[in-house]
Parts: C-alpha cells; structure tokens; sequence
C-alpha cells in the first residue's frame, strides 16, 4: 500500500524537478513562511537528478527568497522547471487514478409500442383537459366580474331614493 504524498513529510526523492514543485507548494500555501520552500529548494540544488532543471535559475530563486521576494522566487522555480515538466507526457489510463470505466449508455432507439401507449393517453388527458375548460367557463370574465362587483360596491355608498329626493326638494 502506498503512502499518501504530503508536502510536510521528508521527501527521499532526489529528483530536483520534484522538489522544486513542492517548494512551490509551500510558497502557495503560505507565502509568509519561505523556510520548508528554501529547504526544498537546498535539496533540490544538492540533488544527484537535476534533470530537466535550471539550476541558475533555481539558484537565483533562491536568492530571491532570501530577500524576501517571494513572488519573483515562485516565478523563478516556475521558470526553472519548465523544460522538466514539458518532456512529461500526460497522465493515461490507470495513471490518472481512474481504475474503472463504463461503457457508454445505449441510444436511444425507436418508440416501442408502450412508448406510443404512454404518448396516446398523454395527449387525450391534455385534450380532454382543455375541452373541460372550455366547456365549464364562465359566461362572464373576468373584467366584467371587476365591473359588477365595482357597480354593486358604488350602489351600495348611494343614498336611497328617498334620501335623493329630499335633498333636491330643499
């Protein structure tokens, strides 16, 4: 069983190439503390595989680090490790860590005759829906609805016809 890779375990690699990649996985993840990334970035200098790797670059970012300029040191072990990581070749099959493929669903075929039965009783419920609504409305609609219950709430606040008369006989 293999042991799940950490930035903060010691690394026995002595590929320079990845441990330059992991220095820049410190600075990202705090750029305040450029101590576990200068550590990273001695070892890869002292590192027997250098492959790949700039070390005038790597050592001008280290010296950028020490400075205090951590954006110009992450810029620089970026720059020098990027013959490395262009000779890669990309990641396939097993080694994305996909262990299971599917096989792709089936097409959509032919409406079958269930397919076709669904579909019948679907439009005569529709259908049918719309011949009740249109047989049960109501006669009146609904501005006229607006226009009685207005009529009838105007009747109502009107003096009666006595009360009418009287005030035009005064």
């Amino acid at each position: 069983m293999a042991l799940p890779a950490s930035a903060d375990m010691a690394d026995p690699s002595s590929e320079g190439y990845l441990l330059v990649q992991q220095a820049l996985g410190h600075l990202v993840h705090d750029p305040a503390d450029v101590g576990p990334a200068l550590e990273k970035v001695g070892a890869a200098l002292a590192a027997p595989d250098q492959d790949g790797v700039s070390v005038s670059e790597l050592q001008q970012a280290k010296d950028a680090l020490l400075a205090g300029n951590t954006a110009q040191g992450r810029a620089l072990l970026q720059e020098s490790i990027s013959v490395a990581l262009s000779t890669l070749k990309p990641a396939t099959g097993d080694q994305t860590g996909t262990t299971v493929v599917l096989d792709p669903l089936p097409p959509r075929g032919p409406l079958t005759g269930t397919d076709w039965g669904f579909l019948s009783v679907s439009m005569l419920a529709i259908v049918t829906g719309l011949l009740l609504a249109f047989v049960f409305r109501p006669h009146e609609n609904v501005r006229a609805l607006r226009l009685l219950l207005a009529w009838k709430h105007r009747r109502q606040n009107l003096p009666s016809k006595h009360e009418r008369s009287r005030r035009k006989e005064r």
